[in-house]
């Protein structure tokens, strides 16, 4: 992953609300990344688990909490599909880091208030496609559908 120069001025706010919305896709990728992962390693823990201490005749209780346990997870992982935040937060801000590189290459002389507009309508767009892929993915959940990772990747990757 490339490293992206987190240094502006205020007389470049494009550049200024670029590198923010950037910031925010790591954190946020980040977070949904750790869900995905720890949520993924607890439910097969969980379930290898409920064998182990069933076999052990171990009591009801124990066995039934066990994969008590193991079910709220599952369900943790289809109200609020952890996997597919991290797929959509990379997905935006690898074209964020895009655009903010492609404006970084301009000399900064010739950053102009038209550059610094393209640079803003692109961000804004990019932002806009993440969000409109996310309030799909909502009203799948809110139907009962079970939303896979088939999103449309954030094509807003332009010179």
């Amino acid at each position: 992953m490339a490293t992206i120069p987190t240094q502006t001025s205020k007389s470049d706010p494009a550049l200024s609300y670029a590198l923010r919305q950037l910031a925010w896709y790591k954190r946020t990728g980040s977070r949904a990344r750790f869900f995905h992962q720890a949520g993924e390693i607890t439910v097969l823990l969980t379930t290898a688990a409920t064998v182990v201490v069933a076999a052990l005749h171990a009591s009801a209780v124990v066995t039934a909490t066990i994969a008590a346990v193991t079910l709220f997870l599952t369900g943790f992982r289809q109200v609020f599909g952890p996997n597919e935040n991290w797929v959509r937060a990379s997905r935006t801000r690898v074209a964020i880091e895009h655009a903010v590189v492609r404006y970084q290459l301009v000399a900064e002389d010739e950053r102009d208030a038209a550059a610094q507009r393209a640079l803003m309508e692109q961000v804004i767009a990019i932002c806009a496609e993440e969000n409109s892929q996310w309030a799909v993915q909502q009203r799948k959940r809110a139907a009962g559908e079970v939303p896979h990772d088939h999103a449309a990747p954030i094509s807003l990757d332009k010179a």
